[in-house]
């Protein structure tokens, strides 16, 4: 009998959660990024000469996966910042992909070269994410401080689908491009993809730019947004696909008491999946970067360890364990850190944002029974 990579990636999922084995690895290759967009969580300039020195060598990266598929890494994201920034970007993806690993490559789109798509072409990830932050130049202008970033961007996105490339596309929803998410839809239906959507804007991970929660849609804007998408059923997954998304939705917590997983993490953060910053810290998720570990030099397997070790002693919110909203909020250790700078005082916003969920809910339900 069959199995698609749906199937196969949860059975995975689960039984490398119970094991604590980590399967899923994140690098993030470097912080430098050739557009500016004003909600990042790291984007650092383009030839900033500190950050250049700061960044890990290609045969440090190669080392640690090597470490890492040992423990079992299998699904692999290669993201930054921009990763085609890095001159040595090809030989370092050319030695992982003959590794074996289901790599996913994040991107913006716009440095993609005619040069650059044939060699995807002849050596393709499983996948690749292209980031649209508008639908024109003009957003992108707002957005991203380059008017030129949308052209680009969508050659980009031509050069790589016409390779046959698997490709997905996605957005980060802000106020500054919400008008275009109907356009971006369609821009995506166009390459015969879905669009993924970003819709919670953490405080910024490293301290530079403008604050991101002051780009971000409020509680309210948030809450009528997501109702607008789910009502209209416009994100789907792919058909026999399993990306890295799917592995760290957040999971109930009641399946994870029962998985034997009682911890203050409701996804898969330190049970099975792991990221590596530019400069080198093994964190839980992205935007975690209180816990840490550093596998360059402490060596992935006790790096690994020591992570876990850190993760179990985060203490869960005891006023967010107890609240009724719960179902309808996306508060993790992560958030709770960045919002508020501990991880046991409950966020305003998303206690706000949760509170508009419910309140969307119960209407959607009082329609759906008068029909």
């Amino acid at each position: 009998m069959s199995m698609t990579w749906e199937q196969l990636g949860g059975i995975l999922d689960r039984k490398t959660m119970v094991k604590r084995i980590p399967l899923i690895g994140e690098f993030e290759l470097t912080a430098r990024c050739n557009l500016r967009c004003k909600m990042c969580y790291i984007c650092r300039n383009t030839n900033e000469k500190e950050v250049i020195e700061k960044e890990r060598s290609v045969t440090e990266w190669i080392r640690l996966a090597e470490e890492a598929r040992d423990q079992g890494m299998l699904f692999l994201l290669l993201t930054g910042g921009e990763v085609f920034l890095r001159n040595d970007f090809k030989t370092l993806y050319e030695e992982l992909s003959m590794m074996g690993f289901h790599i996913t490559i994040f991107t913006n789109g716009t440095l993609i070269t005619p040069a650059v798509a044939d060699w995807l072409g002849s050596r393709m990830p499983s996948q690749m994410e292209v980031t649209l932050y508008g639908a024109s130049p003009e957003t992108y202008d707002r957005v991203c401080g380059d008017y030129s970033g949308f052209k680009r961007a969508m050659k980009g996105i031509e050069l790589l689908k016409a390779q046959g490339i698997n490709l997905q596309l996605r957005t980060t929803i802000v106020k500054e491009n919400i008008g275009d998410y109907e356009y971006m839809e369609d821009i995506a239906k166009t390459f015969g993809s879905s669009l993924g959507i970003v819709n919670y804007i953490s405080p910024r991970r490293e301290g530079n730019l403008t604050s991101p929660e002051t780009e971000r849609l409020s509680p309210v804007e948030l809450a009528e947004f997501e109702n607008r998408v789910n009502e209209n059923s416009l994100v789907s997954g792919l058909a026999d696909q399993y990306t890295i998304e799917q592995f760290k939705e957040s999971i109930p917590q009641g399946l994870l008491e029962k998985m034997g997983l009682k911890d203050a993490f409701p996804c898969s953060a330190g049970k099975n999946s792991f990221w590596v910053t530019w400069d080198g810290k093994m964190i839980p998720c992205s935007l975690m970067d209180k816990v840490h570990t550093y596998p360059f030099e402490q060596g992935f397997l006790r790096a690994w360890k020591d992570l876990k070790t850190q993760c179990d002693r985060v203490p869960v919110c005891k006023s967010c364990s107890k609240c009724s909203l719960q179902d309808y909020c996306t508060s993790c250790p992560a958030s709770l850190m960045n919002e508020t700078g501990s991880f046991m005082k409950p966020s305003s916003y998303l206690c706000e944002l949760a509170q508009e969920r419910k309140n969307h809910d119960y209407e959607r339900r009082l329609i759906q029974n008068r029909s």
